[in-house]
């Protein structure tokens, strides 16, 4: 199995601010000759450990300024993996993720206004059966750790 080591770890930092950078503007950013990025792109999609590029939306230029976060109790014996992917394939939904403690699944929703979130808790939420109860909190100042991530 391939051991990825610091020099890979330079060009995934580097791709993970910008996935949209040349080879040759990686190699002049990393210090790291230009054959020697492609082969390690190479070898780092190959093991899966790249496993697809993607882009960083402005969501506040497309009118949705609001992030809320929605903590769902589901039903008793209620499925929470089927849930979390009922759920988090609403168009308005960001991500969701399985919790401990007393509520079981949170969703993050990105939306433009407050009619937009009572659609996603009040008219979607809160019919499915198998949520029993939603607290929602709306957040007021958001930060992205471009930098984050376990190396």
């Amino acid at each position: 199995m391939y051991q990825p080591d610091e020099k890979d770890f330079d060009i995934l930092r580097v791709l993970l601010k910008n996935s949209h950078l040349s080879i040759q503007k990686i190699s002049k950013k990393t210090g790291i000759p230009i054959a020697t990025v492609h082969h390690r792109i190479k070898k780092l999609k190959e093991q899966g450990i790249i496993d697809h590029y993607t882009i960083k939306i402005n969501m506040e230029k497309l009118g949705r300024k609001m992030t809320a976060y929605i903590l769902v109790k589901a039903m008793p014996r209620a499925d929470h993996s089927i849930i979390l992917k009922e759920v988090g394939n609403h168009g308005l939904i960001e991500e969701g993720s399985m919790i401990t403690g007393e509520f079981d699944l949170i969703f993050k929703a990105i939306i433009k206004d407050m009619d937009e979130l009572n659609t996603v808790v009040v008219k979607y939420m809160r019919s499915l059966e198998t949520i029993a109860e939603t607290r929602t909190m709306i957040s007021y100042e958001n930060v992205e750790n471009e930098e984050a991530g376990v190396f």
